[in-house]
Protein backbone atom coordinates (compact mmCIF):
# COMPACT_ATOMS: atom_id res chain seq x y z
CA UNK A 1 0.00 0.00 0.00
CA UNK A 2 3.03 2.18 0.79
CA UNK A 3 5.31 0.99 -1.85
CA UNK A 4 5.48 4.24 -3.95
CA UNK A 5 6.09 6.64 -0.29
CA UNK A 6 8.81 3.89 0.43
CA UNK A 7 10.46 4.12 -3.09
CA UNK A 8 10.48 7.97 -2.76
CA UNK A 9 11.83 7.87 0.44
CA UNK A 10 15.09 5.72 -0.57
CA UNK A 11 15.69 8.09 -3.61
CA UNK A 12 14.46 5.12 -6.08
CA UNK A 13 11.16 6.56 -7.18
CA UNK A 14 11.39 6.46 -10.70
CA UNK A 15 13.35 2.92 -10.72
CA UNK A 16 11.29 -0.12 -12.02
CA UNK A 17 10.64 -2.40 -9.25
CA UNK A 18 8.66 -5.59 -8.47
CA UNK A 19 7.23 -6.23 -4.73
CA UNK A 20 6.32 -8.75 -2.98
CA UNK A 21 7.21 -10.66 0.82
CA UNK A 22 8.87 -13.90 0.82
CA UNK A 23 9.70 -17.02 2.52
CA UNK A 24 11.88 -19.64 2.28
CA UNK A 25 13.92 -22.24 4.13
CA UNK A 26 17.59 -23.78 3.39
CA UNK A 27 19.02 -26.65 5.30
CA UNK A 28 15.73 -26.52 7.87
CA UNK A 29 16.19 -22.19 8.46
CA UNK A 30 12.97 -21.08 7.75
CA UNK A 31 13.02 -17.06 7.01
CA UNK A 32 10.49 -14.27 6.16
CA UNK A 33 11.13 -11.09 4.68
CA UNK A 34 8.52 -8.41 5.24
CA UNK A 35 8.70 -6.33 2.31
CA UNK A 36 11.28 -7.28 -1.02
CA UNK A 37 11.89 -4.69 -3.40
CA UNK A 38 13.68 -6.02 -6.31
CA UNK A 39 15.00 -3.20 -8.89
CA UNK A 40 15.90 -2.92 -11.91
CA UNK A 41 19.33 -1.26 -11.34
CA UNK A 42 20.66 -4.58 -9.77
CA UNK A 43 19.09 -3.80 -6.14
CA UNK A 44 17.03 -5.66 -3.98
CA UNK A 45 16.15 -3.70 -0.82
CA UNK A 46 14.91 -6.29 1.95
CA UNK A 47 13.12 -4.19 3.98
CA UNK A 48 12.32 -5.42 7.28
CA UNK A 49 9.58 -3.93 9.34
CA UNK A 50 9.15 -3.36 13.29
CA UNK A 51 6.85 -2.16 15.13
CA UNK A 52 8.14 0.09 18.76
CA UNK A 53 7.32 2.80 20.95
CA UNK A 54 11.14 3.70 21.17
CA UNK A 55 13.60 4.10 18.66
CA UNK A 56 14.34 0.20 17.74
CA UNK A 57 17.50 -1.18 19.19
CA UNK A 58 19.51 -3.81 16.90
CA UNK A 59 20.88 -6.46 19.36
CA UNK A 60 23.74 -9.18 19.13
CA UNK A 61 20.89 -11.87 18.29
CA UNK A 62 19.02 -10.18 16.41
CA UNK A 63 22.10 -8.69 14.10
CA UNK A 64 22.38 -12.73 13.94
CA UNK A 65 19.28 -13.34 12.80
CA UNK A 66 19.00 -11.15 10.49
CA UNK A 67 22.85 -12.03 8.94
CA UNK A 68 20.78 -15.10 8.45
CA UNK A 69 17.78 -13.76 6.50
CA UNK A 70 20.37 -12.33 4.11
CA UNK A 71 22.39 -15.52 3.73
CA UNK A 72 19.09 -17.76 3.71
CA UNK A 73 17.77 -15.38 0.84
CA UNK A 74 21.06 -15.40 -1.34
CA UNK A 75 21.53 -19.32 -0.81
CA UNK A 76 17.57 -20.12 -1.96
CA UNK A 77 17.69 -17.57 -5.01
CA UNK A 78 21.19 -17.63 -6.26
CA UNK A 79 21.14 -13.68 -6.71
CA UNK A 80 23.68 -12.00 -7.85
CA UNK A 81 22.30 -8.32 -6.93
CA UNK A 82 23.44 -7.02 -4.45
CA UNK A 83 21.27 -6.84 -1.59
CA UNK A 84 20.48 -3.66 0.87
CA UNK A 85 19.26 -4.41 4.37
CA UNK A 86 16.39 -1.47 4.67
CA UNK A 87 14.82 -0.83 8.06
CA UNK A 88 11.42 0.70 8.95
CA UNK A 89 10.28 1.37 12.41
CA UNK A 90 7.45 3.53 13.92
CA UNK A 91 10.67 6.10 15.77
CA UNK A 92 13.80 5.25 13.81
CA UNK A 93 16.68 2.96 14.44
CA UNK A 94 19.50 3.45 17.11
CA UNK A 95 22.56 3.48 15.69
CA UNK A 96 25.25 1.04 17.17
CA UNK A 97 27.50 -1.44 16.14
CA UNK A 98 25.12 -3.80 15.03
CA UNK A 99 22.73 -1.45 12.65
CA UNK A 100 25.88 0.54 11.41
CA UNK A 101 27.35 -3.04 10.17
CA UNK A 102 24.05 -4.06 8.53
CA UNK A 103 21.40 -1.24 7.59
CA UNK A 104 22.01 0.53 4.39
CA UNK A 105 18.95 2.28 5.10
CA UNK A 106 15.97 3.12 7.75
CA UNK A 107 13.09 4.44 7.50
CA UNK A 108 10.58 5.60 9.86
CA UNK A 109 6.84 5.53 9.64
CA UNK A 110 6.96 9.34 8.79
CA UNK A 111 8.14 8.12 5.06
CA UNK A 112 5.09 6.14 4.40
CA UNK A 113 2.89 9.29 4.37
CA UNK A 114 4.93 11.26 1.97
Amino acid sequence: MHLGSIKQALGVAGVQTAASSWTGEVNGKGVQIDLLIDRRDHVINLCEMKFSINDFVITKSYFDELRNKIAVFQEHTGTRKAIYLTFISTFGLRQNEYSLQLVQNSLTMDALFI
